[in-house]
Protein backbone atom coordinates (compact mmCIF):
# COMPACT_ATOMS: atom_id res chain seq x y z
CA UNK A 1 0.00 0.00 0.00
CA UNK A 2 3.00 2.32 0.50
CA UNK A 3 3.65 3.87 -2.91
CA UNK A 4 3.31 7.38 -4.25
CA UNK A 5 -0.30 7.14 -5.41
CA UNK A 6 -2.60 10.07 -4.73
CA UNK A 7 -6.31 10.04 -3.83
CA UNK A 8 -9.02 11.44 -6.08
CA UNK A 9 -8.86 15.23 -6.20
CA UNK A 10 -11.38 16.82 -3.86
CA UNK A 11 -11.90 20.00 -1.86
CA UNK A 12 -12.26 18.38 1.56
CA UNK A 13 -9.06 16.44 2.26
CA UNK A 14 -5.44 17.20 1.26
CA UNK A 15 -3.91 15.01 -1.43
CA UNK A 16 -1.35 13.20 0.72
CA UNK A 17 0.40 10.33 -1.03
CA UNK A 18 0.22 6.71 0.06
CA UNK A 19 3.91 6.96 0.93
CA UNK A 20 3.16 9.85 3.31
CA UNK A 21 0.30 7.91 4.89
CA UNK A 22 2.48 4.81 5.33
CA UNK A 23 5.10 6.96 7.08
CA UNK A 24 2.46 8.18 9.53
CA UNK A 25 1.25 4.66 10.24
CA UNK A 26 4.80 3.52 10.91
CA UNK A 27 5.44 6.36 13.36
CA UNK A 28 2.18 5.75 15.19
CA UNK A 29 2.89 2.02 15.52
CA UNK A 30 6.33 2.80 16.95
CA UNK A 31 4.70 5.03 19.57
CA UNK A 32 2.14 2.33 20.33
CA UNK A 33 4.92 -0.23 20.86
CA UNK A 34 6.57 2.04 23.44
CA UNK A 35 3.32 2.17 25.41
CA UNK A 36 2.44 -1.48 24.93
CA UNK A 37 -0.75 -0.68 23.00
CA UNK A 38 -2.11 -3.42 20.77
CA UNK A 39 -4.70 -1.25 19.06
CA UNK A 40 -6.12 2.25 18.86
CA UNK A 41 -9.75 3.24 18.60
CA UNK A 42 -9.78 6.67 16.98
CA UNK A 43 -12.95 8.74 17.20
CA UNK A 44 -13.74 11.72 14.99
CA UNK A 45 -16.71 14.00 15.58
CA UNK A 46 -15.82 17.69 15.66
CA UNK A 47 -16.12 19.87 12.57
CA UNK A 48 -15.33 23.57 12.23
CA UNK A 49 -16.67 25.83 9.49
CA UNK A 50 -16.67 24.02 6.17
CA UNK A 51 -13.98 21.55 7.24
CA UNK A 52 -14.93 18.04 8.30
CA UNK A 53 -12.67 18.27 11.34
CA UNK A 54 -11.86 14.94 12.99
CA UNK A 55 -8.16 15.82 12.91
CA UNK A 56 -6.59 12.70 14.41
CA UNK A 57 -8.78 10.37 12.39
CA UNK A 58 -8.04 12.25 9.16
CA UNK A 59 -4.34 12.07 9.98
CA UNK A 60 -4.48 8.26 9.81
CA UNK A 61 -7.25 7.74 7.24
CA UNK A 62 -7.05 10.71 4.81
CA UNK A 63 -10.84 10.77 5.08
CA UNK A 64 -13.62 11.44 7.56
CA UNK A 65 -17.32 10.73 7.19
CA UNK A 66 -20.08 13.23 7.80
CA UNK A 67 -21.04 13.64 11.47
CA UNK A 68 -18.68 11.05 12.99
CA UNK A 69 -16.26 8.27 12.10
CA UNK A 70 -14.40 5.51 13.95
CA UNK A 71 -11.10 3.87 13.07
CA UNK A 72 -9.72 0.64 14.53
CA UNK A 73 -5.96 0.81 14.13
CA UNK A 74 -4.24 -2.45 15.22
CA UNK A 75 -0.53 -2.68 15.97
CA UNK A 76 -0.36 -5.54 13.45
CA UNK A 77 -2.51 -5.70 10.32
CA UNK A 78 -4.59 -3.25 8.34
CA UNK A 79 -6.87 -0.63 9.94
CA UNK A 80 -10.64 -0.58 9.51
CA UNK A 81 -12.79 2.52 9.05
CA UNK A 82 -16.39 2.61 10.28
CA UNK A 83 -19.08 5.00 9.09
CA UNK A 84 -22.85 4.93 9.16
CA UNK A 85 -24.04 5.42 5.56
CA UNK A 86 -23.15 2.53 3.23
CA UNK A 87 -23.81 4.66 0.14
CA UNK A 88 -20.86 6.89 1.09
CA UNK A 89 -18.38 4.02 0.82
CA UNK A 90 -17.69 4.12 -2.96
CA UNK A 91 -16.75 7.80 -2.68
CA UNK A 92 -14.74 7.15 0.49
CA UNK A 93 -12.70 4.46 -1.24
CA UNK A 94 -11.49 6.93 -3.87
CA UNK A 95 -10.12 9.23 -1.14
CA UNK A 96 -9.26 7.17 1.94
CA UNK A 97 -5.92 5.48 2.53
CA UNK A 98 -7.80 2.87 4.57
CA UNK A 99 -9.50 0.40 2.22
CA UNK A 100 -11.39 -1.74 4.74
CA UNK A 101 -14.45 0.51 5.19
CA UNK A 102 -17.60 -0.80 6.82
CA UNK A 103 -21.08 0.76 7.22
CA UNK A 104 -23.73 0.44 9.88
CA UNK A 105 -23.75 1.04 13.63
CA UNK A 106 -20.19 2.31 13.79
CA UNK A 107 -19.43 1.88 17.51
CA UNK A 108 -21.09 -1.54 17.66
CA UNK A 109 -19.00 -2.60 14.66
CA UNK A 110 -15.86 -1.27 16.37
CA UNK A 111 -16.42 -3.63 19.28
CA UNK A 112 -17.06 -6.49 16.87
CA UNK A 113 -13.86 -5.72 14.96
CA UNK A 114 -11.83 -5.76 18.20
CA UNK A 115 -13.21 -9.24 18.85
CA UNK A 116 -12.40 -10.35 15.26
CA UNK A 117 -8.82 -9.28 15.91
CA UNK A 118 -8.85 -11.25 19.20
CA UNK A 119 -7.95 -8.12 21.11
CA UNK A 120 -10.85 -8.13 23.53
CA UNK A 121 -8.40 -8.48 26.44
CA UNK A 122 -5.74 -6.15 24.99
CA UNK A 123 -4.43 -2.75 25.98
CA UNK A 124 -6.26 -0.33 23.68
CA UNK A 125 -5.60 3.37 23.28
CA UNK A 126 -8.54 5.73 22.86
CA UNK A 127 -7.86 8.73 20.62
CA UNK A 128 -10.21 11.69 20.36
CA UNK A 129 -10.84 14.17 17.53
CA UNK A 130 -7.82 16.36 18.21
CA UNK A 131 -9.69 19.64 18.55
CA UNK A 132 -8.10 20.79 21.78
CA UNK A 133 -4.57 19.52 22.21
CA UNK A 134 -3.51 18.68 25.72
CA UNK A 135 -7.05 18.26 27.05
CA UNK A 136 -7.03 14.48 26.58
CA UNK A 137 -10.56 14.28 25.17
CA UNK A 138 -11.41 10.87 23.73
CA UNK A 139 -15.15 10.25 23.25
CA UNK A 140 -18.53 10.78 24.84
CA UNK A 141 -19.23 9.11 28.18
CA UNK A 142 -22.03 7.01 26.69
CA UNK A 143 -19.69 5.70 23.99
CA UNK A 144 -17.04 4.79 26.56
CA UNK A 145 -19.70 3.02 28.64
CA UNK A 146 -20.69 1.00 25.58
CA UNK A 147 -17.10 -0.09 25.00
CA UNK A 148 -16.67 -1.00 28.65
CA UNK A 149 -19.77 -3.20 28.58
CA UNK A 150 -19.02 -4.73 25.16
CA UNK A 151 -15.33 -5.40 25.88
CA UNK A 152 -15.15 -5.91 29.66
CA UNK A 153 -11.76 -7.63 29.45
CA UNK A 154 -10.03 -4.83 27.55
CA UNK A 155 -7.80 -2.26 29.22
CA UNK A 156 -8.55 1.20 27.78
CA UNK A 157 -6.24 4.17 28.18
CA UNK A 158 -6.13 7.71 26.83
CA UNK A 159 -3.85 8.00 23.80
CA UNK A 160 -5.10 11.33 22.39
CA UNK A 161 -2.05 13.32 23.48
CA UNK A 162 0.23 10.64 22.02
CA UNK A 163 -1.21 11.26 18.56
CA UNK A 164 -1.44 15.03 19.02
CA UNK A 165 2.27 15.13 19.84
CA UNK A 166 3.18 12.97 16.85
CA UNK A 167 1.52 15.50 14.55
CA UNK A 168 3.59 18.45 15.79
CA UNK A 169 6.58 17.95 13.50
CA UNK A 170 5.28 18.27 9.95
CA UNK A 171 6.48 16.24 6.97
CA UNK A 172 7.55 17.81 3.68
CA UNK A 173 4.13 17.02 2.18
CA UNK A 174 2.38 18.64 5.12
CA UNK A 175 4.59 21.73 4.92
CA UNK A 176 3.79 22.06 1.21
CA UNK A 177 0.06 22.11 2.02
CA UNK A 178 0.62 24.68 4.75
CA UNK A 179 2.54 26.96 2.37
CA UNK A 180 -0.48 26.83 0.05
CA UNK A 181 -2.67 27.62 3.06
CA UNK A 182 -0.59 30.73 3.70
CA UNK A 183 -1.02 31.83 0.09
CA UNK A 184 -4.80 31.49 0.09
CA UNK A 185 -4.98 33.35 3.40
CA UNK A 186 -3.00 36.20 1.82
CA UNK A 187 -5.36 36.33 -1.16
CA UNK A 188 -8.48 36.34 1.00
CA UNK A 189 -7.23 39.10 3.24
CA UNK A 190 -6.22 41.32 0.32
CA UNK A 191 -9.66 40.75 -1.23
CA UNK A 192 -11.39 41.88 1.96
CA UNK A 193 -9.04 44.85 2.36
CA UNK A 194 -9.75 46.03 -1.20
CA UNK A 195 -13.53 45.75 -0.59
CA UNK A 196 -13.45 47.77 2.61
CA UNK A 197 -15.06 51.19 2.39
CA UNK A 198 -17.62 53.14 4.42
CA UNK A 199 -21.04 51.54 4.08
CA UNK A 200 -19.93 47.99 3.31
CA UNK A 201 -21.26 45.51 5.85
CA UNK A 202 -19.24 43.03 7.86
CA UNK A 203 -21.40 40.31 6.29
CA UNK A 204 -20.37 41.39 2.80
CA UNK A 205 -16.72 41.23 3.80
CA UNK A 206 -17.20 37.77 5.26
CA UNK A 207 -18.91 36.61 2.07
CA UNK A 208 -15.92 37.82 0.06
CA UNK A 209 -13.77 35.54 2.22
CA UNK A 210 -16.12 32.63 1.58
CA UNK A 211 -16.17 33.25 -2.18
CA UNK A 212 -12.38 33.38 -2.32
CA UNK A 213 -12.14 30.11 -0.41
CA UNK A 214 -14.66 28.43 -2.73
CA UNK A 215 -12.85 29.58 -5.89
CA UNK A 216 -9.63 28.00 -4.66
CA UNK A 217 -11.05 24.82 -3.11
CA UNK A 218 -10.08 25.94 0.38
CA UNK A 219 -11.60 25.14 3.74
CA UNK A 220 -11.90 27.51 6.68
CA UNK A 221 -13.12 27.10 10.26
CA UNK A 222 -14.09 30.74 10.77
CA UNK A 223 -13.52 34.34 9.71
CA UNK A 224 -13.70 37.07 12.34
CA UNK A 225 -14.38 40.53 10.86
CA UNK A 226 -15.39 43.77 12.60
CA UNK A 227 -14.90 47.49 12.21
CA UNK A 228 -14.49 49.50 15.43
CA UNK A 229 -14.66 53.24 16.00
CA UNK A 230 -11.33 54.80 16.99
CA UNK A 231 -13.14 57.69 18.70
CA UNK A 232 -15.54 55.55 20.75
CA UNK A 233 -14.18 51.99 20.65
CA UNK A 234 -16.43 49.25 21.97
CA UNK A 235 -13.66 46.67 22.21
CA UNK A 236 -10.61 45.11 20.63
CA UNK A 237 -11.88 41.75 19.38
CA UNK A 238 -13.74 41.21 16.08
CA UNK A 239 -17.05 39.37 15.85
CA UNK A 240 -16.83 35.60 15.47
CA UNK A 241 -20.14 35.70 13.58
CA UNK A 242 -20.03 38.86 11.44
CA UNK A 243 -23.30 40.81 11.27
CA UNK A 244 -24.85 43.42 8.98
CA UNK A 245 -23.11 46.25 10.90
CA UNK A 246 -21.48 48.64 8.45
CA UNK A 247 -18.00 50.11 8.21
CA UNK A 248 -17.85 53.79 9.12
CA UNK A 249 -15.24 56.53 8.53
CA UNK A 250 -12.81 56.90 11.42
CA UNK A 251 -12.88 53.20 12.24
CA UNK A 252 -10.37 50.41 12.02
CA UNK A 253 -10.97 46.86 10.87
CA UNK A 254 -9.82 43.80 12.80
CA UNK A 255 -9.80 40.36 11.21
CA UNK A 256 -8.80 36.82 12.07
CA UNK A 257 -8.77 34.54 9.04
CA UNK A 258 -7.92 30.84 9.01
CA UNK A 259 -7.94 29.24 5.56
CA UNK A 260 -6.30 26.23 4.02
CA UNK A 261 -6.91 22.69 2.85
CA UNK A 262 -8.52 19.98 4.94
CA UNK A 263 -7.44 20.69 8.50
CA UNK A 264 -4.23 22.39 7.38
CA UNK A 265 -4.86 26.09 7.84
CA UNK A 266 -2.79 29.21 7.75
CA UNK A 267 -3.78 32.13 9.92
CA UNK A 268 -3.69 35.90 9.56
CA UNK A 269 -4.67 38.48 12.15
CA UNK A 270 -5.07 41.84 10.42
CA UNK A 271 -5.67 45.43 11.51
CA UNK A 272 -6.07 48.28 9.02
CA UNK A 273 -7.63 51.74 9.16
CA UNK A 274 -10.51 53.52 7.42
CA UNK A 275 -8.77 56.87 7.15
CA UNK A 276 -5.75 57.98 9.14
CA UNK A 277 -5.28 56.35 12.54
CA UNK A 278 -5.35 58.48 15.69
CA UNK A 279 -1.98 58.94 17.42
CA UNK A 280 -2.87 56.34 20.07
CA UNK A 281 -3.89 53.70 17.55
CA UNK A 282 -0.82 54.47 15.43
CA UNK A 283 1.36 53.84 18.49
CA UNK A 284 -0.45 50.59 19.25
CA UNK A 285 0.06 49.41 15.69
CA UNK A 286 3.72 50.38 15.58
CA UNK A 287 4.53 48.50 18.78
CA UNK A 288 2.64 45.42 17.56
CA UNK A 289 4.45 45.56 14.21
CA UNK A 290 7.86 45.85 15.91
CA UNK A 291 7.22 42.80 18.09
CA UNK A 292 5.87 40.78 15.14
CA UNK A 293 8.88 41.60 12.96
CA UNK A 294 11.29 40.91 15.82
CA UNK A 295 9.78 37.43 16.09
CA UNK A 296 10.08 36.83 12.34
CA UNK A 297 13.75 37.82 12.41
CA UNK A 298 14.71 36.40 15.79
CA UNK A 299 13.06 33.03 16.33
CA UNK A 300 15.47 30.11 16.14
CA UNK A 301 15.24 26.35 16.65
CA UNK A 302 16.11 25.41 20.21
CA UNK A 303 14.40 28.46 21.74
CA UNK A 304 12.02 27.72 24.59
CA UNK A 305 9.19 29.60 26.22
CA UNK A 306 11.54 31.58 28.45
CA UNK A 307 13.42 32.77 25.37
CA UNK A 308 10.19 33.80 23.64
CA UNK A 309 9.21 35.87 26.70
CA UNK A 310 12.10 38.22 25.86
CA UNK A 311 10.20 39.36 22.76
CA UNK A 312 7.55 40.89 25.06
CA UNK A 313 9.92 43.68 26.12
CA UNK A 314 8.74 46.39 23.64
CA UNK A 315 5.17 45.89 24.92
CA UNK A 316 6.30 46.29 28.52
CA UNK A 317 8.42 49.36 27.71
CA UNK A 318 5.46 50.98 25.93
CA UNK A 319 3.27 50.50 29.00
CA UNK A 320 0.78 48.34 27.10
CA UNK A 321 -0.98 45.09 27.99
CA UNK A 322 -1.46 41.74 26.28
CA UNK A 323 -5.14 40.92 26.87
CA UNK A 324 -4.99 37.24 25.85
CA UNK A 325 -3.29 34.68 23.66
CA UNK A 326 0.47 34.20 23.28
CA UNK A 327 3.18 35.51 20.97
CA UNK A 328 3.99 32.05 19.60
CA UNK A 329 1.19 29.50 19.29
CA UNK A 330 0.34 26.36 17.40
CA UNK A 331 -2.09 26.09 14.56
CA UNK A 332 -2.45 24.27 11.22
CA UNK A 333 -4.62 21.39 12.41
CA UNK A 334 -7.09 23.00 14.75
CA UNK A 335 -5.31 24.06 17.94
CA UNK A 336 -2.12 22.40 19.13
CA UNK A 337 1.12 23.15 21.00
CA UNK A 338 3.03 25.31 21.74
CA UNK A 339 1.86 28.35 23.72
CA UNK A 340 4.78 30.70 24.38
CA UNK A 341 5.20 34.35 25.26
CA UNK A 342 2.57 35.65 27.70
CA UNK A 343 2.55 38.67 30.02
CA UNK A 344 0.92 38.75 33.43
CA UNK A 345 -2.00 40.63 31.83
CA UNK A 346 -2.72 37.78 29.37
CA UNK A 347 -5.45 35.31 30.28
CA UNK A 348 -3.28 32.73 28.50
CA UNK A 349 -0.46 32.99 31.07
CA UNK A 350 -1.40 29.75 32.89
CA UNK A 351 -1.24 27.85 29.57
CA UNK A 352 2.08 29.44 28.62
CA UNK A 353 3.64 28.34 31.91
CA UNK A 354 3.36 24.76 30.66
CA UNK A 355 5.67 25.59 27.73
CA UNK A 356 8.51 27.48 29.42
CA UNK A 357 10.88 24.58 28.70
CA UNK A 358 9.28 23.46 25.42
CA UNK A 359 11.81 23.81 22.60
CA UNK A 360 11.02 24.89 19.07
CA UNK A 361 12.22 22.41 16.46
CA UNK A 362 12.45 22.42 12.66
CA UNK A 363 9.06 21.35 11.31
CA UNK A 364 7.02 23.05 14.03
CA UNK A 365 4.32 25.13 12.34
CA UNK A 366 3.45 28.13 14.47
CA UNK A 367 1.54 31.39 14.53
CA UNK A 368 2.89 34.78 15.58
CA UNK A 369 0.20 36.84 17.27
CA UNK A 370 0.75 40.25 18.85
CA UNK A 371 -2.38 41.48 20.61
CA UNK A 372 -2.12 44.75 22.57
CA UNK A 373 -4.33 47.15 24.43
CA UNK A 374 -4.03 50.39 26.38
CA UNK A 375 -4.55 49.49 30.08
CA UNK A 376 -7.97 50.20 31.54
CA UNK A 377 -9.45 51.14 28.16
CA UNK A 378 -11.27 49.51 25.25
CA UNK A 379 -8.46 50.52 22.88
CA UNK A 380 -6.53 47.64 21.39
CA UNK A 381 -5.63 45.80 18.20
CA UNK A 382 -3.67 42.86 16.88
CA UNK A 383 -1.58 41.59 14.00
CA UNK A 384 -0.29 38.09 13.29
CA UNK A 385 0.77 35.55 10.71
CA UNK A 386 1.84 31.93 10.22
CA UNK A 387 4.97 30.03 9.32
CA UNK A 388 7.37 27.27 10.34
CA UNK A 389 10.59 26.77 12.26
CA UNK A 390 13.42 25.76 9.93
CA UNK A 391 16.95 24.51 10.70
CA UNK A 392 18.20 28.11 10.55
CA UNK A 393 15.32 30.21 11.87
CA UNK A 394 11.73 31.04 10.99
CA UNK A 395 10.06 31.00 7.57
CA UNK A 396 6.87 33.00 7.13
CA UNK A 397 4.16 31.45 4.98
CA UNK A 398 2.50 34.83 4.46
CA UNK A 399 3.30 37.72 2.12
CA UNK A 400 0.37 39.87 3.17
CA UNK A 401 1.94 42.92 4.93
CA UNK A 402 0.37 42.56 8.37
CA UNK A 403 3.08 44.75 9.93
CA UNK A 404 2.63 47.60 7.39
CA UNK A 405 0.19 50.30 8.48
CA UNK A 406 -2.48 50.36 5.77
CA UNK A 407 -5.38 52.74 5.30
CA UNK A 408 -8.38 52.37 3.04
CA UNK A 409 -11.25 54.56 1.80
CA UNK A 410 -12.29 57.35 4.12
CA UNK A 411 -15.36 58.58 2.23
Amino acid sequence: MADNKLPARNDCFPMFSDAEMARRHERVRAAMAKRGLEALIVYGSIAMGNSQGQVNLQYLARYAAVIETFLVFPAVGEPTLFLFVRYHIPNALTISYVKDIRPGNALQNVAQRIKELRLERARIGLVGPGAASGSGLTMYAEQRDFLNSSLPGAHFENATTMLDDLRLIKSEEELAVLKRAGAITDLAHEEVYQMTRPGVSHLELRRALEAMAARHGATFPFGHISSISMKNPTGFYPDFYPTDARVEPGSFVMTEFALGYGNYWGKLWGTYFVGEPTPEYRRLFEVAARVHDNLVAGLKPGMNGRDVNQFLQPIIEAGLEQPANVLVGGWSAMNHAPAMGAMASSVSLPLARNYLDFKLEPGHVITLHVWLRVPNTQKGLWIGSSGAITPTGYQSYNRYPVSTLRTTWES
